[in-house]
């Protein structure tokens, strides 16, 4: 049985032409949707904090590359926590890039997870502190400081730590200790501190607000095209997740066309 047979004679020549087009047009793996694609599709919430967008993923829902390694969100009963679990999340916004977050107090010993970590420089490359937020030095492994008394927390079994508004003070004894570092709290925080109205747990669990500095306009510019924000981790770059493959911006129009025609 010949195509012939079909078609009319005058429809036989088109109709190889039409599917010599659209074999060119499509290529072989337009079928098969990419894996990254799929994975970062689907929205994620997180109680009051709705819907989950890049640059955020879910740890445990989403994979990390749906989103920026540094903004892993951990989702328990309905609260987010950040940065392992030392912040919890009060809210977010995508317009403005703010994050407002406030450090954790554990309900299981009713202390906050003390700071063991500087602020690294990848980590400033992507966030910004807003006005109302200022540093205080932390030192830890010192001596008994008998004048730094009301600025002490304890930490851990290894020597004593130091929560010090004062830079000039705070100063005088970094050689004693072990080492040091500069940690965020609010102005209203760091001046509690001073006059000595808060105590360093009270400090401490003050709220804050960071920026962050993440291209936006990249994100959407990928949605635009049909795609799904994510992150290339070897690449260490933002990425477009397309249904046929990564694009380092947008979709190109052969990925355009692939979802035109698998939707079709």
């Amino acid at each position: 049985m010949h195509l012939k047979d079909f078609f009319p004679s005058s429809l036989v020549i088109p109709l190889f032409i039409s599917i010599s087009i659209l074999s060119h047009a499509f290529p072989k793996h337009v079928c098969a949707i990419d894996f990254r694609y799929a994975a970062c599709s689907s929205s994620v919430k997180c109680g009051r904090l709705g819907n989950i967008q890049y640059p955020f993923w879910v740890n445990g829902i989403q994979p990390t590359y749906c989103g920026h390694p540094r903004f892993g969100l951990d989702c328990q009963n309905d609260e987010a926590f950040w940065f392992e679990k030392h912040f919890r999340v009060l809210d977010l916004d995508n317009r403005t890039q703010t994050l407002k977050i406030a450090r954790f107090n554990d309900s299981s010993t009713g202390r906050i997870a003390c700071p063991y970590f500087n602020i690294t420089k990848d980590f400033i490359s992507i966030f910004s502190y807003t006005s109302n937020v200022t540093m205080i030095r932390v030192l830890h492994d010192c001596p008994p400081i008998i004048n730094m008394s009301s600025y002490e927390y304890h930490c851990s079994n290894q020597g004593h730590s130091y929560f010090v508004a004062n830079e000039s003070l705070a100063k005088k004894y970094i050689s004693s200790c072990g080492y040091n570092l500069l940690l965020p709290v609010p102005r209203s925080a760091a001046e509690g501190l001073r006059n000595r109205s808060l105590r360093v747990g009270e400090a401490l669990l003050k709220e804050y607000e960071l920026k962050w500095t993440t291209n936006e306009t990249q994100c959407e510019d990928c949605k635009k095209s049909g795609g799904r924000c994510g992150y290339d981790l070897n690449l260490n770059t933002p990425s477009c997740f397309c249904r046929d493959k990564p694009h380092q911006q947008t979709c190109t129009s052969s990925s355009v066309l692939s979802t035109f025609f698998l939707e079709a």
